[in-house]
């Protein structure tokens, strides 16, 4: 510390002023070097509980100034870097992608060279507002918000508890049920092209046999019995999840369409997945050329289909159906044509509270449609019987009548 603020921080209680504000320095424990820090408060009243939290809070580990220099970029890097140790494939592929969306539009807002010091509260609002301009729903904006605080936690810099606020998110529904036209639409567009086959049979399956997306993709051999026509899963999203799946005779179509293709693919070992992950090779060769060889892994399961999905939803004129909808359309058929809700549950393994609701929704109006049904059958075979009761009663008042006009003749002797 210069002589000049060490004499007047002893006048004022280690603070100073700057641009009208209270300051004071210390030292970083990264570098040894001293460092200005402002309070944020005009008064040295105010500003005294603010040096004592933040000279705490250096104390304990809890806050690392070293970091707040950090080039966001750098810092989110870091982050992704240490997830790829920590977490499952699936949960880092996710973060992977909302970090794209989260780079490009901070550092639009905030500059390249953007600090982790530079986030502030206003900045992140600008964000949200930023992201719902362009017509992304508020979940993805909060998932976004999620992992931006986790990268600066994970650099002991996130500050903004006591101000970050989520956007609130709409009520989600258990889901969409398709009308058969729609499903018709869906099935054809996505069989019409050769690059979508394993979308059409994923497709299928999550619809004819209300498997998840995420248990098709990690759907190994030795879970398979087609003899017995059924799935049987040990592994799922869920602990309920655990089940033996039925197949109808489409689900059970695709499954042996994917399995050809499984074996062309390399995949034959009981623990192979029906779906291998896709590996792309870069080689480079004599002249310094580089070129991609695409090959696949039948250890490894496949990320999934969402292009393809995408693309063959927007042709069937559904833009925006979800996968998950389709499990939704096989419980609300199943509701439909009365199948037992303790049936139904086995088989899906799991129902949330909204669908669980849902189901027993359309069961009530499926129960209400037979009960309406029952009472037009009893109506109709009431008036037949009655019918049938009065040609009777007719027949035998005629023959009674007969009997009576034309009395026994008497007897003459």
């Amino acid at each position: 510390m210069s002589k000049r603020k060490e004499g007047r921080a002893k006048d004022r209680d280690g603070f100073y002023l700057r641009r009208g504000y209270q300051h004071f320095e210390y030292k970083d424990p990264h570098t040894g070097k001293w460092r200005p820090k402002s309070t944020g408060k005009k008064l040295i009243k105010d500003a005294k509980p603010v040096k004592e939290a933040f000279l705490k809070a250096l104390g304990t580990g809890r806050y690392t100034p070293g970091n707040d220099r950090m080039k966001f970029i750098d810092a989110s890097g870091m982050y992704i870097k240490h997830r790829e140790v920590s977490v499952a494939a699936g949960t880092l592929r996710l973060e992977k992608e909302r970090l794209k969306q989260l780079q490009r539009l901070i550092t639009k807002l905030g500059g390249q060279n953007l600090s982790l010091a530079g986030i502030t509260i206003d900045l992140v609002r600008r964000y949200q507002q930023a992201r719902i301009q362009e017509g992304v729903g508020p979940r993805t904006v909060n998932m976004e918000g999620q992992l931006l605080r986790s990268i600066l936690k994970h650099h002991g810099q996130w500050k903004l508890d006591a101000t970050y606020e989520p956007l609130p998110e709409p009520v989600s529904e258990a889901g969409r049920a398709l009308t058969p036209e729609e499903e018709v639409r869906l099935l054809d567009a996505a069989r019409s092209r050769e690059e979508w086959f394993v979308a059409f049979h994923a497709t299928v399956l999550e619809n004819e046999a209300g498997m998840r997306g995420v248990e098709i993709r990690n759907l190994q051999l030795k879970r398979i019995d087609l003899k017995g026509c059924a799935i049987r899963l040990l592994k799922s999203k869920t602990k309920g999840g655990v089940r033996n799946i039925a197949l109808t005779p489409d689900a059970i179509a695709s499954v042996n369409a994917l399995l050809q293709r499984a074996s062309t693919l390399g995949a034959f070992q009981p623990e192979h997945y029906l779906l291998p992950a896709r590996v792309d090779i870069v080689k480079t060769d004599s002249d310094e050329k580089t070129f991609r060889t695409r090959t696949y892994d039948p250890t490894k399961p496949t990320k999934g289909w969402r292009t393809a999905w995408r693309k063959l939803t927007a042709a069937a004129g559904l833009k925006g159906l979800r996968g998950h909808d389709l499990r939704h359309n096989w419980v609300t058929s199943h509701a439909e044509i009365g199948t037992p809700q303790s049936v139904l549950e086995e088989q899906a393994g799991h129902l949330s509270k909204r669908m669980s609701d849902h189901y027993k929704h359309i069961s009530e109006r499926a129960a209400q449609k037979a009960a309406d049904e029952l009472a037009r059958v009893k109506a109709e075979q009431r008036v037949e019987a009655r019918r049938r009761l009065a040609e009777q009663n007719s027949l035998w008042n005629g023959h009674r009548a007969t009997s009576e006009g034309h009395p026994t003749e008497s007897v003459v002797n």
